[in-house]
This record gives C-alpha cells, sequence and structure tokens, in this order.
C-alpha cells in the first residue's frame, strides 16, 4: 500500500501526542515538587552580667534552650522553665510562646527574649554623665556577624559604625564611648552578616546612688502610626507625698524627610490631643524630646502618634518612690494576634488599645489557681491582675488592637518596667524541594 504525505503527517500528529502524554504522566505536578514549611526561629533572652541578678522565663519546661559561650552547640531540654543567667545569654529554641528576661538590683527591668529580622531600632538610652548603659549585641550562629551602627542625637545622624561579632558570643559596647556626653539618642543596628539579636540596657547612677534601670525594647521599623499602649502614672496606694512621676516622649524620624505629627494621650478619661501637639513639625534625623506634662497622673494611660512619615517613638517614665528613683522604657506595639508569657509570680497590669478591643486573657496565678477573663471595651483599657501570674496567654478576638504590660511596685515588690505585646519571633516560611524518582531519566 502506497503511503501518501497526508498519512506521514497523521502519523506524525500522533506520536507528538503520544510523546507529550509520556511527558506530563512522567514529571510531578508542581505541589508535589516544593512543599512549605514554617517554623519559629530561635530567640535570644540577653543578660546583663557584672553581679545583676537575671533570669530568663520560658513559657514552657520541655522547650529546649542552650548557652551563648563560644562553647556550647547543641541545645538541649532543660529540667525549668526558669532559668538563672549570669553573664552568658541565652539562646531558646524556636517556639510560639515569648520568652521573657527578668532583671532586678533594687531597681525591675524585663525585656521580651527576640530575633532581629534585619533591622532593630531603639529610641532610648543616653550617653550622658549619669549613663551607664549599655548595647548588647548577641551572635548565636557558629560565623563571624557584622552589623552597622546608626546614631542619632538631638543633633542629627553621626558617623556609622560596623561592628563585627564573633561567632556564639556576645559584644557588649558601652554607650557613652559611642555617643559621649549626649543625653538623647537613638540607635539603629542593620545586620550585614549573620543573625544577630541586640539589647539595650539603660542603667543611671550618679555616684554610688542608682537612679535606675530599664531595657528600651526593640522595634523592627518605622511606621506611621505608633501605639505605645502600656505607660503608668502612680495609682492607688503608690499615689502619695513621697512619689512622683514625669514622663517625656522620644521621637525619631529615620528618612530624610521631616513629619508633621499627631501626639494624643489615651485614657479611662477618653482621648484627646494636647494644645501645641497637632501638627508637630519633627525634623528628619534628629532626636526630638516633648515632655508629657498633660499626662495622668494616678493611672496607665497610652500614647498614640499620627504622622505623615514614618517614624520611631518611645516614652520614658522617670519614677520617685520616696528616696529611691527608678527608670521605664515604653515602646510601641504590634498588632496583638496571639501572646503567651510566664511572668514567674509578676502581679501586672494589662492596657489595651482599640477602637473595639475584645480578647480573652488564659491565666495561671502563682497560687495554681486557673482563670478565664473576656475584656471588651473601646478605645482603651485597663485589667489589673488579682494575683500574682505564671503563665499569661492574650488572645485578640479581632484586629487592630495593641496592648502592653505595666509592673509596678507592689507591697514586698520592687521596682517599675513596661513591655509591649509584641511576639518575641514570628513564623518563618520555606520552600522545599521533594524528591520524585519518577523524573530519575533510565538509560
Amino acid at each position: 500500500m502506497k503511503i501518501t504525505h497526508k498519512d506521514y503527517r497523521n502519523i506524525g500528529v500522533i506520536l507528538v501526542l503520544t510523546l507529550m502524554a509520556g511527558l506530563s504522566y512522567s514529571a510531578p505536578e508542581r505541589d508535589q515538587q516544593v512543599k512549605l514549611t514554617s517554623s519559629y526561629p530561635a530567640t535570644v533572652c540577653p543578660a546583663i552580667g557584672n553581679n545583676v541578678s537575671s533570669i530568663a522565663a520560658l513559657t514552657s519546661s520541655k522547650i529546649d534552650r542552650r548557652l551563648i559561650d563560644g562553647v556550647s552547640k547543641r541545645l538541649n531540654p532543660g529540667k525549668g522553665n526558669v532559668i538563672p543567667l549570669k553573664s552568658n545569654a541565652l539562646l531558646v529554641e524556636g517556639n510560639p510562646g515569648t520568652s521573657l528576661t527578668f532583671a532586678n538590683n533594687g531597681w525591675k527591668s524585663v525585656v521580651p527574649c527576640s530575633v532581629s529580622n534585619g533591622e532593630q531600632w531603639f529610641v532610648g538610652g543616653s550617653g550622658g554623665l549619669t549613663s551607664k548603659s549599655f548595647l548588647y549585641i548577641v551572635n548565636s550562629g557558629f560565623s563571624e556577624s557584622a552589623v552597622d551602627l546608626e546614631l542619632f542625637t538631638l543633633n542629627g545622624l553621626v558617623e556609622p559604625k560596623i561592628v563585627t561579632i564573633p561567632q556564639n558570643s556576645t559584644k557588649k559596647i558601652s554607650i557613652d564611648s559611642l555617643v559621649p556626653g549626649e543625653e538623647s539618642i537613638a540607635i539603629a543596628v542593620k545586620t550585614k552578616s549573620g543573625r544577630v539579636s541586640s539589647y539595650l540596657f539603660d542603667e543611671r547612677k550618679k555616684g554610688l546612688k542608682s537612679l535606675g534601670a530599664d531595657f528600651v525594647s526593640p522595634v523592627g521599623q518605622a511606621r506611621k502610626q505608633v501605639i505605645i499602649p502600656a505607660i503608668s502614672g502612680l495609682p492607688g496606694k503608690l499615689s502619695s507625698n513621697t512619689n512622683s512621676v514625669s514622663h517625656t516622649l522620644r521621637l525619631l524620624v529615620p528618612s530624610s524627610i521631616d513629619a508633621n505629627v499627631d501626639i494624643s494621650v489615651n485614657s479611662d478619661d477618653g482621648r484627646f490631643i494636647p494644645v501645641g501637639l497637632s501638627q508637630l513639625n519633627v525634623k528628619s534625623q534628629r532626636v526630638l524630646n516633648v515632655p508629657l506634662t498633660f499626662a495622668p497622673t494616678n493611672q496607665p494611660f497610652s500614647v498614640i502618634i499620627d504622622s505623615d512619615q514614618p517614624v520611631l517613638a518611645s516614652v520614658f517614665s522617670n519614677f520617685s518612690y520616696g528616696k529611691s528613683s527608678e527608670i521605664a522604657w515604653a515602646t510601641g506595639a504590634d498588632e496583638l494576634s496571639k501572646w503567651s508569657v510566664n511572668l514567674t509570680g509578676s502581679k501586672p497590669t494589662l492596657t489595651f488599645v482599640g477602637d473595639r478591643i475584645d480578647v480573652q486573657i488564659t491565666a495561671t496565678g502563682s497560687n495554681g489557681k486557673k482563670f478565664e477573663k473576656k475584656l471588651t471595651g473601646s478605645n482603651f483599657l485597663v485589667w489589673r491582675a488579682p494575683v500574682g501570674l505564671n503563665k499569661l496567654e492574650v488572645q485578640a478576638n479581632r484586629s487592630g488592637i495593641g496592648g502592653g504590660v505595666i509592673f509596678l511596685p507592689e507591697s514586698g515588690g520592687i521596682g517599675s518596667s513596661y513591655i509591649p505585646m509584641n511576639n518575641g519571633a514570628n513564623l518563618e516560611t520555606a520552600s522545599e524541594p521533594v524528591a520524585d524518582a519518577r523524573v530519575i531519566s533510565r538509560g
């Protein structure tokens, strides 16, 4: 039989279709080639050293940990969820909870353990005469890390400095060596290589007399709206003729464009913008201090900054308790979703900010009793724990809510401190290939 040109063309089409069908059968689908995995990165809890009593509080005793001491390399299970810290920071296995470092020495300082996402900003601290402040840069990896330090003062940006940190170690830098004599500063720690965590510990002394100390909690980035949810006056029995407190707002616009900001105070008495703080001009890259002379004196409050340029902010509180002095730094809060911590028996005051506040609190008291509390409201809400708390979990049932924690002296207690309800680490998602034997060619 004679094969025509048309027959050859039909045979060619059949061969092409057969080949394509074979390829589609042998090649795995896209969702079989790549698998998405999510995990929490490990976080770092700082240690102050200098014979200061400090502890790392984990949400579970089952969480692995190791010291960042230049020797230890493996995360190991522990026997408890409270770890004494001496001179070495602690690396904590990634988990949904937020670990905390508590430090006491006649003052009280609390800070969330965290990991840098490339930048950490500290709007606080001082290099003045009374400053005994230190910047701790922790490299938990096994290769050398490098960071850029950008330093801002009342007069503007100081020449950046490059700092290297040996593997598995902490570099401790005196603030007055970076910006000697500067009372008001802001610092950006920008990672060039490696994965580091940074902490700013602000301690003040006059001669041998302590003027107080607190951590300045790190902030990841500047925003056009900053909510500082947890600041306090002197409520209840703390309000007396022998006690006093003053507050100062510190602002920094890190970009090269000036900003116009509105500063509002938010408390149980309502939200208002004080005279002179509407459309306040803030020069770029210059630290600005604004005394909050109009702030409530006998209750907790929050400060909200609305700006036409991304801005960074904090509030510095200076307490006097009789003849003793104390300081506390309040910083901006992320949007609250779910936050869990171990408060090691502290009796906190929780504050929440939002147009419509709806949160669920689940806690275990230091007396072993468990309880739940649902809080709803608008604008600003305060909840005082009835007893000291160990485990605390806060769940936001709506978006647009920020939260913070206030620690004030109780009977037999010491010192003051603030922390935002910010997670030490967020879920990280990565893709990884999936081996498929069907793609292996045979020959």
